[in-house]
């Protein structure tokens, strides 16, 4: 506080002194700020800082901005030391530069680790926050040490001890020095009751996360932290089958130091205090007048005369108070009397209610958010001052918050308001890298020994662009036979309405491959126009749909450019029973392939018609998405909803193409299994279903080029059916895909083992939806890992393929499992 204050004197002093006599001294205040900018910066980047405080720039400057500003500067805890200067931001001193000259907190070259024999660098050096390359600072620099000695106490080290030193270096870094002295490591080699004449020694030890050392099966670490949580467990417990007075006792140890040279050997016993068993009498409540006593005590999941579950009583008296508290009822008095009847047994409850009125918002108090501006966190809210409370609105904007993927964790917190009946809620969120690097694999058509079939990309995306909640991105693609490149701008909150708008442009050029028609029958358009393209050396459409295979000797290579601009626009609704988005946009592309026409002639009547020529490729679409996921791009629970609607060929006469799509998916999510295991993980099951229904219908009697009909890419459709997409007649304007899967998570919110089944059917025209059957869909399932991060979402997968055909269940290669390796992705849908 006392740098903070000289720093205000410094500044003032500073102001005045700049200016002579006749200018007054306070001439920078209710000045609009034109710059601000930093000087000394070494290590900090000067976008990363300055772009901070772009949201000042504009404001009229005052004591109380600047206090913010200085307020936000020291909470970085980058700089040691700040000086700011105010000086003149034009000729006529009708605006104000900031300046601040500061000095930087020295950086982190080294972290060193002496003494530790039993545990790796990179087990320690993942519980510490501090990192090398990061700028020291003091507060977790005495946290890393704690959480080093933690460290050691979770894994049996009860003497450690755990020291630290900062060494300065001749540039003015320094290196952080942690001491270990390990000592001995406890395990525990028995765990023995006293006192339990109810349940056995064996039932007992299931309740407990403390177990005995043994070969193979477990460690038997001790720690003082698991000791507090087993004899909890043991209580509850107890608890739960109606034994209300069981306690622990208290737990007797007898160490063995010298059995074992580097363990000492710890024997447990329990003792427990049983008591006697009740059943529950029922409960009364009085002094509800908003909701009934029936609806009340339907929140108690017990019956009079049941074996007393005081766990489950617990939770039907919360679920009671959670009804008032989710209708903005929050400063109600509840009081809980128990009336035991020992002769009987029994033990009912008086539940007292005090109402009070309704519990109004005054404030929303936003902390911990550095980059992101209050108003993008704001606008996800759904309450404002003076709304009356609601718990079920308040999950639902953390919800949002979370689905924003701007930060880590969103913490809400709640104190008293001025007057009786007023609350501030107070949103505790902490950022995270909304920028990210995607690297990823796409198909480039190939399938030639010559040529290489994939195509890397690299893209740059930072959806949170300077605070501002807009997201901006570039994607760059470099390979042997596709150079792309694609900038794209959006922002979801246009003048300040959950309006969205965005572009996109696209330049590209690709070298393709396709099958020619130059032998002998050569087919004309109109040939095309009724039947679709007829490759050599096929001497029709029907010939060429019955064969198995169409060989590469037919294959002709050609160039294709496109240049594109796209804008699009959407609006939000949030009802309480899912979210409502509606969206559409345009999207203006020109087109040209190359190829030698001497040699050559496509079979595909569309690429003929590009060559040589740009040619207009357009399209208008719209959209309509029910959104009711807990987190789109990692889902628990929920489900998901969209349609979307294209027409191709919006400018008569000028474009190649006229065709309607419509594409329809849903997503439901549902939580099987959910176990905690440990204190930071839990054994958790999610059963994922996925539909996609997709249809082309040509308009008047256009032809659907083979480059715009639907197929099974084997990677998102089908997975592992990747020798479909080579071959047109596979090709079709109906497809059906379906999809099955069991996700483990192994780390929320980084990977997941999961194990899919995936159906998908293609079918010529729309009209052939009814003649569908078991027979042609395709199939595959397999295990794989997902990484659920948002910034890297790539599946790696082993599919199995078969098919049904004629009530026979036949596998692709017809021999048996195959075990097909896929690389793909978590697509997000909108």
């Amino acid at each position: 506080m006392r740098t903070k204050i000289l720093a205000l004197l410094v500044m003032l002093c500073i102001c005045a002194g700049t200016l002579f006599s006749q200018v007054p001294e306070d001439w920078y205040q209710n000045k609009p700020i034109r710059s601000i900018t930093f000087e000394g910066l070494r290590n900090v980047t000067r976008t990363e800082i300055e772009g901070m405080f772009n949201s000042y720039i504009g404001k009229n400057f005052t004591d109380d901005l600047y206090w913010e500003i200085l307020q936000r500067i020291y909470a970085v805890e980058y700089f040691d030391e700040v000086t700011p200067v105010a000086l003149p931001g034009d000729s006529e001193r009708k605006t104000v530069q900031l300046n601040f000259i500061v000095k930087e907190k020295p950086v982190i070259k080294k972290i060193l680790f002496s003494g530790n024999r039993r545990l790796s660098r990179s087990s320690i050096m993942e519980r510490i926050t501090l990192k090398e390359s990061d700028i020291f600072n003091e507060l977790k620099y005495r946290i890393d040490e704690r959480a080093v000695r933690d460290l050691y106490l979770e894994k049996g080290y009860a003497s450690v001890r755990v020291t630290s030193e900062l060494i300065t270096n001749d540039d003015g870094s320094i290196n952080i020095q942690f001491l270990i002295n390990e000592g001995k490591q406890t395990v525990i080699s028995d765990i023995e009751f006293e006192g339990n004449r109810v349940f056995n020694a064996k039932t007992l030890k299931k309740e407990m996360k403390l177990k005995e050392s043994r070969v193979l099966f477990s460690s038997g670490t001790f720690t003082e932290a698991l000791l507090e949580t087993d004899k909890s467990a043991l209580k509850s417990f107890y608890n739960e089958k109606g034994y209300i007075d069981a306690v622990v006792e208290m737990v007797l140890r007898e160490t063995d130091t010298e059995s074992s040279p580097d363990r000492n050997l710890l024997k447990l016993t329990f003792v427990i205090r049983e008591g006697e068993q009740y059943t529950y009498g029922g409960t009364e409540i009085t002094g509800n007048t908003i909701f009934s006593t029936e609806e009340l005590l339907s929140k108690i999941r017990l019956k009079p005369g049941d074996i007393l579950n005081l766990n489950r009583l617990t939770e039907g008296f919360q679920a009671i108070s959670e009804i008032y508290f989710e209708n903005g009822y929050t400063s109600n008095y509840v009081n809980i009397q128990d009336r035991r009847d020992v002769d009987r047994r029994t033990v009912s409850y008086v539940i007292t209610i005090i109402e009070q009125d309704r519990s109004h918002i005054e404030n929303i108090i936003i902390r911990g958010n550095t980059k992101t501006k209050d108003k993008v966190i704001t606008r996800e809210l759904m309450f404002e001052p003076g709304d009356i409370f609601s718990r079920s609105k308040l999950l639902d904007s953390i919800r949002n918050l979370y689905n924003l993927r701007f930060f880590s964790m969103v913490i809400p917190d709640f104190v008293p308001g001025s007057e009786e009946n007023l609350i501030d809620v107070v949103i505790n969120v902490e950022e995270q890298s909304a920028a990210s690097i995607q690297f990823g694999v796409t198909f480039s058509g190939a399938n030639d020994s010559d040529s290489f079939p994939l195509s890397l990309f690299v893209q740059w995306e930072d959806k949170n662009f300077l605070g501002n909640g807009n997201a901006f991105g570039a994607s760059l693609t470099v390979s042997p036979d596709t150079q792309s490149l694609t900038l794209s701008f959006s922002e979801n909150w246009f003048l300040g309405t959950p309006l969205s708008v965005g572009f996109n442009l696209t330049a590209y050029h690709k070298e393709l491959y396709t099958y020619r028609d130059d032998l002998f029958p050569i087919f004309d358009d109109a040939y095309y126009d009724e039947y679709g393209s007829v490759p050599d050396p096929y001497n029709s459409r029907g010939e060429y749909e019955d064969s198995a295979s169409l060989d590469d000797a037919y294959r002709m290579q050609y160039e294709q450019w496109l240049f594109s601009a796209g804008v699009s626009t959407g609006y939000r609704w949030l009802p309480r029973f899912a979210t409502v988005t509606l969206r559409g946009g345009l999207n203006f592309g020109l087109v040209q392939n190359f190829y030698d026409e001497m040699v050559y002639r496509p079979a595909d009547k569309n690429i003929r018609d590009r060559h040589g020529k740009w040619v207009w490729t357009n399209y208008v679409w719209t959209s309509v998405a029910l959104d009711r996921r807990d987190l789109n791009y990692d889902s628990s629970k929920g489900f998901f909803l969209s349609e979307r609607l294209t027409y191709y060929g919006i400018i008569p006469s000028l474009e190649t193409e006229y065709y309607f799509r419509s594409d329809t998916k849903g997503e439901l999510y549902i939580t099987l299994l959910d176990l905690p295991v440990a204190e930071s993980w839990s054994l958790k099951f999610v059963l994922a279903g996925f539909t996609t229904f997709s249809f082309l219908v040509p308009i008047s009697d256009s032809q659907i080029s083979d480059s715009s009909k639907l197929y099974i890419d084997g990677m998102f459709h089908g997975r592992g059916w990747t020798n479909l997409y080579s071959k047109s007649s596979n090709y079709g304007n109906l497809m059906l895909s379906h999809s099955l899967e069991l996700r483990m998570p192994l780390f929320p919110g980084v990977i997941a083992l999961d194990f899919f089944m995936d159906a998908v059917a293609i079918k010529p025209t729309l009209q052939d939806m009814g003649k569908l059957k078991i027979d042609d869909y395709y199939f595959s399932f397999g295990p794989g890992i997902r990484f659920s991060i948002p910034q890297f979402p790539l599946r790696l997968l082993f599919a199995n393929t078969f098919r049904i055909q004629d009530g026979k269940f036949e596998w692709r290669n017809g021999k048996g499992a195959d075990w097909t390796f896929v690389l793909s992705f978590s697509l997000v849908n909108y």
